[in-house]
């Protein structure tokens, strides 16, 4: 018998509402959820466990938000490569393909086989200073190394497979994977990727010259971003959840993650058509 996961994003009441309605779905199909802790809390449940936890002896596993929400379980999958079910309650979700009226149905067919699934690479970062790690961990959207608020412009030496590229005078610089295409990276002018595509896009932002734009690289290239020597302050990003403070003098490694996320996908709607959707293409011409 599975065990499902399942994750909401608590401040979204019909979230919560449909929420309980899967538990009560789960109790009477004889099946077994496991509640994140937040989750758990917001169930009025008495025990939760870790998105780590979750992401390794859970299968399959339900998000009931945006794509933060599913995103900030399936970092952690390690190993083994259970499901991931996203159910959209967000504003933009590229992740989350399932509608709320669709959960059961995508339930049914994940387990019965016959839903479609999408493979998604992850990148995996990690902090080295004095030839020592000190920080890793898994992307599915992005690493983002960038300045604090009121600190001056930032200065990255970036390098792929031990080759110089350049020196980036920005407020930062995106790591994307084609997942991430569709996040910050988009923000910032980089392009968008399509997700079965194995490589991943470096975009600096607001970079100080006009000739530094996204480069898009094999996702087997080993990249490392150096920091010159830096009085402000300098963050490492993971996903836009995940953070860790560097120092001059500290690199940051990036490389494609050993393990991938498998995701539901839509019954009605295509990649393409999700894009439309979200973005808005076409809206002004009538088409």
């Amino acid at each position: 018998m599975p065990t499902f996961g399942l994750v909401i994003r608590k401040e979204v009441d019909a979230a919560v509402a449909l929420g309980e309605e899967l538990l009560s779905w789960c109790k009477d199909n004889d099946h077994h959820v496991v509640c994140e802790e937040e989750t758990a809390r917001a169930l009025g449940l008495k025990e939760g466990i870790s998105p780590r936890e979750m992401a390794n002896s859970c299968d399959p596993i339900i998000a009931l938000g945006g794509d933060g929400t599913l995103i900030g379980v399936a970092r952690y999958v390690d190993g083994v490569t259970p499901v991931m079910l996203g159910v959209n309650f967000g504003r933009l979700g590229f992740l989350t393909e399932v509608a709320p009226d669709e959960l059961f149905q995508a339930i049914e067919t994940t387990l019965g086989g016959t839903a479609q699934f999408g493979k998604r690479h992850m990148l995996y970062a990690e902090v080295i200073r004095g030839g020592k790690t000190l920080f890793s961990m898994q992307a599915v959207n992005d690493a983002v190394l960038q300045k604090g608020t009121l600190d001056k412009l930032l200065e990255l030496d970036l390098s792929v497979n031990e080759q110089k590229v350049s020196r980036y005078r920005c407020d930062g610089l995106i790591i994307s994977t084609p997942t991430g295409s569709t996040a910050y990276n988009l923000s910032a002018g980089g392009p968008i990727v399509h997700p079965t595509l194995n490589v991943c896009v470096v975009s600096p932002i607001c970079s100080h010259s006009l000739t530094h734009r996204p480069l898009v690289l094999s996702l087997d290239s080993e990249l490392k971003v150096y920091i010159p020597p830096y009085d402000g302050h300098i963050y490492l990003s993971i996903d836009g959840q995940e953070g860790y403070e560097l120092k001059s003098g500290d690199y940051v490694r990036i490389v494609k993650a050993k393990n991938s996320v498998i995701f539901v996908r839509s019954p009605s709607r295509s990649y393409f058509q999700i894009l439309r959707d979200k973005l808005n293409w076409g809206a002004g011409n009538g088409s």
